[in-house]
């Protein structure tokens, strides 16, 4: 990163290991900072979000998009917008210019005449980090060089002045207003400053712009246009060359300024010309780095930062907030269940029986109990998605037939004979002979999953399966790797990390848990576009209907489903996905943020705090509390209780 100056952080980590208990009461935050804990690349950060250099925690504080929604609630709010999307109709000629003479010939060849556009205005006091305001091209920058997920169901975008944008979206894959919203909600559209990138993006707009427009319904692609080979080589060499490129200051608009870089800490400054300026009380934002959860947690109970999102084990947490008794802990429903998945490329895992026994093995809730109480004990295989999310999205008829396990080791044991597995006589299962051993992996970084891991490892060990428990640091490029150490792993099956939508667990999945599994995929270089580098995965129909229905083939066309269709679709691939036994689900999870109120003003539900650091209410979905509690984990929220003035420094004033 350029011209950054380095802070040293070594004697501080040693420092704080020490217990350093506190008193209550007061504002303590002097200095007006919010501190936390983050990941980055440590050896550098090129000077823009969208390079190849990576930092979590830069969407919180330093870049932003039109707008947010908060996960778990779908809550949207305006950070460069003025306000929200208008949606209407229009004749798809006037929009000729920007879709392309081609496409609209294609278009109205399918008998459509018209088109949906969506129209936003910027925030005229919204600025880049360089005091330069953030217009319309700005935007029109990010989606034809970055080709976000939205940009699939686009046809076009159009700079209409400097302060109105519009999205005209493609008639062939039209979506709801809501979903419309949602997609733009979770781009970082304001990242890509025209003026800064211009000699890169206006190449990439002409790449995109020649590229012969699709014709194949089953195909999805930015703007829906599809480069031909020697168009995708120019296209990635503008790209790359995007990527690689470094401003001199790291292009942002957020409410917080790089300061100084690091490979241990950030240091953040406040953004003075920030639009909503005058609601941020915090002058700086301090970002720590820590691969040891017991090195973060004594950050955060010594008050050397003051937020961590994610569930702390009881024992840990009610040692923290007797320490520092200006800790407390809310929590917060999450859309993920914890479990085990299998590894395909096991001998073991090959036979699906053998798999199925394995649904029967485990005492969920004791494994549940162990890894996290507030959570709600699973019965289920892996299907796709938490059981919240599954009820929700399929058919009641449906739903009613996934399939449900119970602990019963008798009916494990009958299954795993049918097998082929015998025991011995020192109770051990054994393998043609061979005593079976697995290797089960953990990461040491999820407190939840290396816990429920334990738990889950003296069971199999009781039954009579040999476990090696790995617990590591390296957990995530373990169970990717090729001929994986790990037979099991333990920790997310099923997860939504982006809006209420299915597609959001379904390509958590696609992307995480099946490399973990092992899936079988297609090759990059597949003949079908569409499939290549995709997951094989065919599921039956249901109820008589005897058509198949591959994942490659849907997973891009969720969005523009009518209702009807996508539940049917969902109900197959859950189904589908349960029948295959490739996880075991323990229980769905309940998250947290532990705050800091001595350092912070304005934590939310004090009338349970004040009472008890340890805040067991956990809010119902659709309450005021449901939306106020999750504004405060910042992975779902990012900067929104800045930006509103919900969070202040606590200075004692």
């Amino acid at each position: 990163m350029k011209g950054k100056k380095l802070l040293l952080l070594g004697s501080l980590l040693v420092f704080v290991t020490a217990c350093n208990p506190q008193t209550a009461g007061g504002g303590k935050n002097t200095d007006k900072s919010f501190a936390m804990i983050g990941t980055w690349t440590p050896s550098g950060l090129v000077n823009h979000y969208d390079s190849n250099t990576y930092c979590d925690v830069l969407s919180y504080f330093v870049v932003e998009g039109l707008y947010r929604y908060v996960r778990s609630t779908d809550e949207i709010y305006c950070q460069l917008a003025e306000g929200m999307p208008v949606h209407t109709e229009a004749d798809i000629n006037e929009y000729k210019d920007v879709i392309g003479q081609d496409a609209v010939d294609y278009y109205t060849s399918q008998g459509h005449y018209k088109v949906e556009v969506t129209t936003i205005k910027i925030n005229p006091l919204a600025k880049w980090h360089n005091g330069d305001k953030f217009v319309a091209k700005d935007v029109w920058a990010y989606y034809y060089t970055m080709h976000p997920t939205s940009s699939n169901y686009m046809a076009a975008v159009k700079v209409v002045d400097n302060e109105t944008i519009q999205f005209i979206w493609n008639p062939l894959k039209q979506v709801e207003d809501n979903v419309k919203n949602l997609l733009i909600a979770q781009d970082t559209n304001g990242t890509v400053k025209y003026d800064e990138f211009a000699t890169y993006v206006d190449p990439i707009f002409d790449i995109v712009m020649a590229s012969p427009v699709n014709e194949n319904p089953n195909l999805w692609g930015a703007f829906n246009r599809f480069s031909t080979d020697e168009q995708i080589l120019e296209l990635n060499r503008a790209k790359n060359a995007f990527f690689e490129y470094s401003p001199s200051w790291y292009i942002g608009t957020g409410p917080f300024k790089f300061d100084t870089f690091s490979a241990t800490q950030l240091l953040l400054t406040k953004n003075e010309d920030y639009w909503a300026a005058d609601k941020v009380g915090f002058e700086k934002v301090k970002i720590y780095s820590s691969s040891d959860l017991n090195q973060t947690y004594n950050l955060l109970t010594n008050g050397y930062i003051h937020y961590l999102d994610g569930f702390i084990q009881q024992d840990t947490l009610n040692s923290m907030l007797q320490t520092n008794p200006d800790l407390v802990n809310l929590k917060m429903y999450d859309p993920g269940s914890f479990g085990l998945t299998f590894n395909l490329e096991s001998s073991y895992f090959q036979d699906e029986k053998v798999r199925e026994a394995f649904q029967y093995i485990f005492d969920r809730d004791e494994i549940k109990n162990a890894g996290n109480p507030y959570g709600k004990t699973s019965y289920y295989p892996l299907m796709g998605m938490a059981e919240s999310e599954a009820s929700l999205y399929m058919s009641e008829e449906n739903f009613a037939k996934m399939p449900k396990f119970s602990h019963d080791e008798e009916k494990a044991s009958e299954l795993l004979m049918e097998a082929g597995w015998t025991k011995n006589e020192a109770g051990n299962w054994c393998v043609n002979g061979q005593e079976v051993e697995v290797n089960l992996g953990a990461p040491s970084t999820q407190g939840i999953a290396s816990t429920s891991a334990e738990a889950t490892a003296a069971q199999l060990n009781a039954f009579g399966i040999k476990t090696n428990l790995l617990i590591s640091s390296n957990f995530y490029g373990n169970a990717t790797a090729e001929n994986s150490q790990y037979d099991l792993m333990l920790e997310w099956t099923d997860l939504n990390m982006s809006f209420s939508y299915p597609t959001g667990s379904y390509l958590q999945f696609r992307d995480i848990y099946s490399q973990w599994i092992h899936v079988p995929e297609y090759p990059d270089n597949y003949a079908d576009k569409q499939k290549a580098g995709q997951i094989k995965l065919v599921f039956n129909g249901l109820d008589g209907d005897t058509n198949t229905y591959e994942f490659a083939d849907y997973i891009n066309t969720f969005y523009s489903l009518p209702q009807e269709q996508l539940t049917y679709l969902v109900d197959v691939f859950n189904l589908g996905l349960a029948d295959m036994n490739l996880g075991v689900q323990f229980f769905q999870n309940v998250t947290s943020s532990t705050l800091n109120t001595g350092m912070i003003k304005g934590v939310p539900l004090e009338e349970y705090w004040s009472v008890n650091q340890n805040v067991e209410y956990v809010p119902e979905a659709g309450t005021e509390d449901f939306y106020t509690v999750a504004k405060t984990n910042l992975v779902y929220a990012r900067n929104n209780v800045f930006i509103t003035g919900m969070y202040q420094p606590n200075t004692g004033e």
